[in-house]
């Protein structure tokens, strides 16, 4: 788990809270567990047990081997699976077109560095302040752009009638927790394999203070897994426009999207990937403070 998340774990450690174990991490800790103890362990299953001591003594109870292997995370992401992608409905359209109109009317928006997105696949990691941080990344995009590029959603967060909705007609990809992880993962993988784009928070949540969060490596592992290059993307603004909390966003606050160059995966290991990443989105920030 160590190599996992780059610091010192302790049997108290929180998987989650104290490790910040992403989406891959876990689905690479419950592969890890089916093949050096046989122990086999669903993401519901996981969730139960929150501590590193709770999984170390349920794995001392259940296993059934040992043995020592090491886990390539690329071979999950690189695996031929047969999967189904969310097609973009007519919805995606209208919706991008009014989130356009909207922003323009309502908001100070200015938009930057558009011409950095590669025509081919690509990651867009954009750091997380507010909840329209999703549109404002793809509103003043291409039509064809937006019709090639996905969302990357918890199943959390889509937790409303109107929100499933909008989900099931367009390009979001949902990852729940509880079940069927290791397959959402492989959707993103499989969407980039198909020549399209996928938008990943790197911070897994949105800034409560408008402040650069931890990045997660999930994004970086699969730019190193499909040598696929990531574009950086500075939110600058919404956390003052729509406060944590806020019901209504304030009227003409000022809100930049600057697509920075892109950062290519070769010659860099994941975390050289994400450091990279995250330190161009932080210089950004700083200087626009």
């Amino acid at each position: 788990m160590e190599s996992q998340v780059d610091m010192d774990v302790l049997p108290d450690h929180h998987i989650e809270f104290d490790l910040a174990l992403d989406s891959l991490g876990k689905i690479s800790l419950i592969d890890y567990l089916e093949r050096n103890f046989g122990v086999k362990l669903d993401e519901k299953k996981l969730s139960s047990l929150s501590t590193v001591r709770q999984i170390s003594e349920y794995v001392r109870e259940k296993r059934k081997w040992f043995k020592q292997e090491t886990l390539n995370l690329a071979e999950i992401i690189k695996e031929k699976v047969d999967v189904k992608l969310p097609k973009p409905s007519f919805l995606t359209h209208i919706f991008k077109s009014a989130s356009n109109w909207f922003f323009k009317l309502y908001f100070k928006y200015r938009v930057e560095g558009k011409e950095n997105i590669p025509s081919g696949p690509c990651i867009i990691a954009p750091n997380h302040q507010s909840f329209f941080d999703g549109l404002f990344v793809v509103s003043f995009l291409k039509h064809s752009q937006v019709r090639k590029t996905y969302f990357y959603a918890k199943k959390k967060h889509i937790n409303n009638a109107i929100l499933r909705f909008l989900a099931n007609h367009n390009n979001i990809i949902i990852v729940d927790l509880e079940k069927d992880l290791k397959e959402s993962i492989q959707k993103l993988a499989a969407a980039l394999k198909k020549g399209r784009k996928v938008i990943i928070f790197p911070e897994g949540t949105r800034s409560k203070s408008g402040k650069l969060g931890e990045f997660k490596k999930t994004f970086a592992i699969l730019s190193s897994a499909l040598n696929v290059p990531v574009v950086p993307v500075v939110i600058d603004g919404a956390d003052k426009a729509l406060p944590v909390g806020a019901k209504i966003p304030r009227f003409k606050a000022p809100i930049r999207v600057k697509y920075l160059q892109p950062v290519s995966p070769e010659g860099k290991t994941p975390e050289q990937i994400r450091d990279k990443v995250y330190t161009l989105i932080d210089q950004n920030l700083q200087k626009a403070a």
